[in-house]
C-alpha cells in the first residue's frame, strides 16, 4: 500500500514548461542560468529528493505546499534523473521517459550555446521505421529501428549505403533515435549538403551471439528489405560505450562485410573502474590487427575512435589512438567537452558520418 500511495502521490507532480524549445508541457523548468528547477505534489511524504546521475537534491517545502528545489547549474548535454520519495525511486510521471541505466528513466536535455545540430530544423525530414524480424539463432522476434532519409521514396530507382549504429550498456535499439537524435542529426546534414545519404540501422546488441546475430540475419533482412548496395565499401558499423567495443570486436574483424569503424567512448581501453572489466591491451592485438599497415587502411575507409574530455576513458582511449597510429593504421582522434553521456556521442556521430561513403 505504501508504494502504491508514494506511487499516486508522484502522478500529482506538476511543474512548469521547460525553457527548450519544442518539449512538452510537464517535467523539470530549465532555467536560463542551466540550472533546473523541479516541484512535486506529495503532501504526505516526509522526504523528497531528486537524484541526477548519482547527486542527490533534497527538497524542501513550506507548510503543506509542493516539495521545490533548484539544482546546481548543469552541464550541456544529456542527463538521467530520478524522484526519491521516502527512499523510493521512481521516474517522473510528468516528463518524457527513456530506456537508460537498465530502466525506463526520466532525463533532461541541456542546451549548450551555440549547438543546434541535432535540434529540430524545418528541413525535409526522414523515416524512423520500425522492422519486425525472426531471429532463428534465438528463435524469438526482433525490432530493429531503421533511420531513412527523406528522398527515399522519391527515388525508387537509387540503392543506398548502411551504418549499423550500437547503443551501449543497459540502453536499447531506441536510445540513437530518442536521446541520440539520430534522425534530427542526418536529415539536418543531408540539407546541407555535408554527408551522403544513407540508411542507419539501430539495433538491440546485448542478447545473445551479437555478431551471429549481426552478420547472419540483421545484415540480410536490411539487404532484403531495403535497396541497399549491398558490399563492404557502402557498409559501415559505430557504436557508443558497449557499441563500441563491438563495433572493434565485430567491425574489424570483418573487413569483408564493413569498410568504415566508429567506436565512440569505448570501456575496452580502460577507465571504466574498479571491478568493471580487465582494460583491454590495444598492444597486445596490435601485431596480429596492423600486420600489414597498408593493407589494413586500404580495407578501411574511415577508421574512427572518441571520447569525452570528461571521460574517465578519455587518456586510454587517447593511448590506444596513438598506439594505432604509431603501428600505422590511419585513425582519426577527436575528444569533445563532456563526460560518459551524449553529447559527446551525438557529436561523434555528426563528425563520423560526414566521413562516410565518399
Amino acid at each position: 500500500m505504501k508504494k502504491f500511495f508514494l506511487f499516486a502521490a508522484l502522478l500529482l507532480a506538476c511543474a512548469a514548461v521547460s525553457a527548450q524549445p519544442g518539449m512538452r508541457r510537464g517535467g523539470p523548468r530549465i532555467n536560463d542560468d542551466l540550472s533546473v528547477s523541479f516541484l512535486v505534489q506529495a503532501p504526505q511524504a516526509r522526504e523528497v529528493a531528486v537524484d541526477i546521475c548519482n547527486k542527490v537534491y533534497p527538497m524542501t517545502r513550506e507548510g503543506d505546499g509542493p516539495w521545490t528545489v533548484t539544482t546546481d547549474a548543469l552541464e550541456p548535454g544529456f542527463h538521467y534523473y530520478f524522484l526519491v520519495v521516502d527512499g523510493f525511486r521512481a521516474s517522473d510521471p510528468q516528463a518524457t521517459l527513456y530506456y537508460g541505466c537498465s530502466t525506463w528513466a526520466s532525463a533532461i536535455d541541456i542546451p549548450e550555446a551555440g549547438v543546434d545540430f541535432y535540434l529540430d530544423k524545418d528541413v525535409p525530414r526522414g523515416d524512423v521505421r520500425l522492422e519486425r524480424y525472426w531471429s532463428p539463432s534465438l528463435k524469438t522476434w526482433r525490432t530493429a529501428w531503421v533511420y531513412v532519409p527523406a528522398e527515399y521514396n522519391s527515388n525508387p530507382g537509387k540503392r543506398y549505403p548502411v551504418l549499423y549504429l550500437q547503443h551501449g550498456g543497459g540502453e536499447d535499439e531506441t536510445g540513437w533515435t530518442r536521446q541520440g537524435k539520430t534522425d534530427a542529426i542526418l536529415d539536418n546534414l543531408l540539407a546541407e549538403g555535408k554527408c551522403e545519404p544513407m540508411l542507419i540501422v539501430m539495433d538491440y546488441g546485448q542478447a545473445g551471439d551479437f555478431a551471429k546475430i549481426l552478420l547472419e540475419e540483421t545484415i540480410p533482412m536490411v539487404d532484403s528489405r531495403f535497396r541497399t548496395i549491398p558490399d563492404a565499401k557502402h557498409r559501415a558499423m559505430a557504436g557508443l560505450s558497449f557499441g563500441g567495443g563491438q563495433s572493434w570486436s565485430i567491425g574489424l574483424k570483418h573487413p569483408e562485410v564493413f569498410s568504415s569503424i566508429g567506436i565512440f567512448s569505448s570501456g575496452m581501453f580502460g577507465g571504466v573502474g574498479p571491478g568493471a572489466y580487465a582494460p583491454f591491451s590495444v598492444e597486445s592485438q596490435l601485431p596480429e590487427l596492423v600486420a600489414d599497415p597498408k593493407a589494413f587502411n586500404a580495407a578501411h575507409d574511415v577508421f574512427y575512435i572518441s571520447c569525452g574530455l570528461g571521460d574517465p576513458r578519455i587518456e586510454h582511449t587517447r593511448k590506444a589512438a596513438e598506439a594505432l597510429k604509431a603501428a600505422g593504421a590511419d585513425v582519426k582522434f577527436s575528444a569533445w567537452p563532456g563526460g560518459h553521456e551524449w553529447q559527446p556521442w551525438r557529436k561523434s556521430l555528426h563528425e563520423f558520418v560526414q566521413m562516410l561513403f565518399k
